[in-house]
């Protein structure tokens, strides 16, 4: 393979992983962020959605389920988690294309 092609292949996969970015933080704005807290009174379990709001520790009543959120809370633990990874792989080929150029330019 020839130089020009791997750079080439280097910059659409940067291209690639830029558009899963952001594509994970559009799908990131739509799920809950937070934890669920769950509360015991009798024989009762209540469930509070906890997160943080302008420096303050916020609760909103969810009642006696919470699978939903639950689940929505699991999947933007993934999504954050993948995004993390993205944004590793997307510096490093930055760098790589910012020192290829340096190569080119020197």
């Amino acid at each position: 393979m020839m130089y020009w092609e791997k750079v080439k292949q280097i910059e659409e996969e940067l291209e690639e992983v830029q558009r899963k970015i952001v594509e994970i933080e559009e799908k990131l704005k739509s799920l809950p962020e937070g934890h669920l807290e769950a509360k015991r009174i009798g024989n009762n379990v209540y469930y509070y959605l906890r997160y943080w709001e302008d420096g303050r520790l916020k609760s909103r009543y969810l009642g006696k389920s919470a699978e939903d959120v639950a689940s929505k809370l699991r999947e933007a633990e993934e999504l954050k988690r993948t995004l993390s990874s993205l944004k590793i792989r997307k510096r490093k080929y930055e760098a790589l294309l910012d020192k290829i150029s340096k190569l080119i330019n020197s």
